[in-house]
């Protein structure tokens, strides 16, 4: 359902729907370590994010959201759970799903979205909830979302702003002082981790799961679209996943078409693609340093499909 490399680009963990996750060293692609316990095994539900807060040799905390409502911070290495917490609001016994994850470029705080249209603001340090980001309530602005939060993402230079977006194809600005959004965007129908932004240019990247305007380029300051990719010629998958693969092309992938594609980013032309996938791709991440520094790694079915610049493929079974 979910992958992630490390910062360090040495290990690649992979979220399953049985709730456990998978750990691979990058280099071999053998399996380092498998992360569960009774807690996430036994409510039978898949893992929907995945976050390295710390990764090397001796320390390695990588944080979890799962349908079930939980986030978990796990010590790769142990293998062991140091925290973990169930997300609900103040005075409520019913839990949502948590979906989404994002960490803070200072690594302090994190949030997450889920299946109730509010943002939950944590510090990592303390584990403790700072505050519910979400609308106002107000008829006359839309300073919040109404459906799920499928999707956030910190700026990368600006620790105290992320965005967001999902099922009520809006992206909402938000300031972690302030409570509710202090801005948006109308259109994209995010369904998956398809929200990022490029701190070199300053743009969004945006994925919607929809038969047109897929893939689009925003700018973050203004909110005016800068670009749109056009359809591909073997046709165009539903977006689940987007990336901005360093500073001159894109990857995105999802179901129908089941395909993933590099596109340049200046043409917004496919310059490769992996299709006829037997299902869809749920996933990818594009590992940003070490000796694999560019691999993409895409997850579809069963498998993990490990994709290099000079189209060496590899396939591992889970």
């Amino acid at each position: 359902m979910t992958c992630q490399f490390s910062s360090d680009g040495a290990l690649l963990a992979v979220g399953l729907c049985d709730g456990s996750i998978k750990v691979y060293s990058t280099d071999s692609g053998e399996l380092a370590q498998t992360l569960k316990d009774s807690g996430s095994v036994l409510s039978g539900v898949p893992v929907t994010s995945l976050r390295f807060t710390h990764s090397g040799q001796a320390h390695c905390l990588l944080l979890a959201t799962y349908a079930s409502g939980s986030v978990r911070c796990w010590y790769v290495w142990g293998p062991q759970c140091m925290w973990w917490l169930k997300e609900a609001k103040d005075g409520e016994r019913v839990q949502r799903q948590t979906l989404s994850l994002s960490v803070s470029p200072s690594g302090e705080r994190a949030v997450t979205g889920g299946s109730d249209s509010f943002i939950h603001l944590y510090d990592l340090a303390t584990h403790q909830r700072l505050q519910i980001c979400g609308a106002s309530g107000m008829k006359t602005v839309m300073d919040g979302h109404w459906l799920r939060v499928i999707a956030v993402s910190f700026h990368p230079e600006r620790e105290t702003q992320f965005i967001s977006g999902g099922w009520d194809n809006t992206i909402q600005f938000w300031d972690t002082r302030q409570q509710h959004s202090v801005r948006m965007i109308s259109g994209p129908h995010v369904c998956g981790d398809a929200l990022h932004i490029d701190p070199s240019a300053n743009q969004i990247l945006s994925g919607s799961w929809r038969k047109h305007n897929t893939l689009e380029v925003w700018d973050y300051d203004s909110g005016k679209k800068v670009s749109e990719v056009p359809q591909d010629p073997h046709g165009d998958s539903k977006i689940y996943t987007c990336h901005w693969f360093g500073q001159d092309r894109i990857i995105a992938a999802g179901g129908q078409a089941n395909m993933l594609r590099v596109i340049d980013r200046h043409s917004l032309m496919t310059e490769s693609r992996l299709f006829g996938l037997p299902s869809a791709v749920f996933s990818s991440s594009v590992c940003p340093s070490g000796q694999w520094a560019g691999l993409i790694a895409a997850t579809s079915g069963v498998r993990v499909f490990l994709l290099s610049r000079n189209q060496h493929v590899k396939k591992h079974h889970l």
